[in-house]
């Protein structure tokens, strides 16, 4: 390899880095403003970059940039914001990401995404156990860890993406050790969406190849661990003794706590909010406020239909659905796929970051690149 194609490599891996793992935001709320605005300012910067002087072009993400389009320029219609300049900047930011991450993701096989991810599940470990206290959003005993994502929702989302994503690695140690440290990581969120993505994960991999029943082993030595390390971690106890009320056969399982805030609850409270202006929607940012009534939509495709309308949020329901049809089209040569696009599409259910932290888009375009590349031509 010569020394430009080390050099272009380590731009890219630097990219996937600062994207996937969320550094930007991760810096601003730990390290303040300055290495905050600098490396989000580097992630766009690098990303124009890599896309001004590299060779050989590949095609363009249409559906993602039209989607980026039609939600903020529709989005825009009815903004109330008092600087528009925050709209023009997510704007601005989103756009160099499914314009120029096109680039990058043309050149980047499923390994490298799958050691980005391992990086980003293994801060969430280190949370746990070293910086039990690191919890910026929260309350430092809230015992819910997040690493680099700052959510421990969207770390969960990130832990079933990599477990989805380890059906596709060879190397066995890889495998095995990859799925171990996303589960625990998973686990170390207390997300239940994490826990439900996993178990539908793991739902669709045994139908696929009987093999995969000593996958679910992985989860069960996790939560062991989990438990017998429960005396010494700073654990949110009220979804712990959930968890472990669900395995002990002389307690009631606690469903309270299961079900207490439950993302269909949360979608139920925007129905009319969103039924009242179906064409053009609410206004950019709408969806994600949070008021006495209201605790933002925590759903990324009502996000779009209450923010921007019908429009954007049936060209998203169409990026997805294409997914989802064409992995099931190559399940057999394939099953990774089907697992990722039911990953994505279930974590874009449980958030509605999709617009502000660009890993959820960004690893929506890699499986859509490695998709539409296998779709038979005939």
């Amino acid at each position: 390899m010569s020394t430009i194609e080390k050099f272009w490599n380590l731009i890219r891996y630097l990219i996937l880095i600062l994207i996937i793992c969320n550094i930007p935001s991760f810096l601003l709320a730990y390290f303040g403003s300055s290495l905050g605005s600098i490396s989000s300012y580097s992630s766009s910067f690098l990303l124009l970059f890599f896309f001004a002087f590299t060779k050989e072009k590949h095609r363009f993400f249409f559906p993602f940039i039209l989607l980026g389009l039609l939600y903020f320029m529709i989005g825009a219609l009815n903004y109330d914001g008092l600087f528009a300049k925050d709209l023009l900047k997510e704007f601005v930011r989103f756009m160099i990401v499914v314009v120029c991450g096109g680039e990058i993701l043309s050149r980047t096989n499923k390994k490298e995404i799958y050691y980005v991810l391992i990086l980003g599940a293994a801060s969430i470990v280190v949370n746990a156990f070293i910086f039990p206290f690191a919890n910026i959003n929260f309350t430092p005993t809230y015992g819910r860890y997040s690493g680099f994502f700052l959510n421990p929702n969207f770390a969960g989302s990130i832990c079933v993406i990599g477990f989805a994503l380890s059906y596709s690695i060879n190397k066995r140690f890889l495998k095995i050790g990859g799925q171990l440290l996303f589960t625990l990581a998973g686990i170390l969120t207390f997300s239940r969406g994490f826990i439900v993505i996993w178990l539908v994960v793991n739902i669709i991999s045994i139908y696929n190849d009987r093999k995969n029943l000593t996958v679910p082993l992985v989860g069960v030595v996790t939560l062991i661990m989990v438990f017998a390390l429960s005396t010494v971690l700073s654990l949110n106890q009220d979804r712990l003794s959930a968890l472990k009320s669900i395995f002990e056969s002389d307690t009631q399982i606690q469903t309270k706590t299961i079900t207490e805030d439950s993302r269909t609850a949360t979608w139920a409270l925007y129905t009319d909010l969103i039924l009242d202006k179906p064409f053009f929607g609410h206004g950019y940012g709408k969806m994600k406020q949070k008021s006495a009534y209201l605790p933002g939509v925590h759903n990324s495709f009502l996000l779009v239909f209450g923010e921007a309308g019908i429009i954007p949020f049936l060209l998203m329901i169409g990026i997805y659905a294409f997914l989802i049809i064409n992995s099931l089209r190559l399940f057999k040569p394939n099953p990774e796929y089907l697992y990722l696009s039911s990953a994505l599409i279930l974590s874009a259910m449980v958030g509605h970051s999709y617009f502000d932290n660009f890993y959820m888009v960004f690893l929506s375009m890699f499986v859509y690149l490695k998709v539409k590349k296998k779709i038979p031509t005939t």
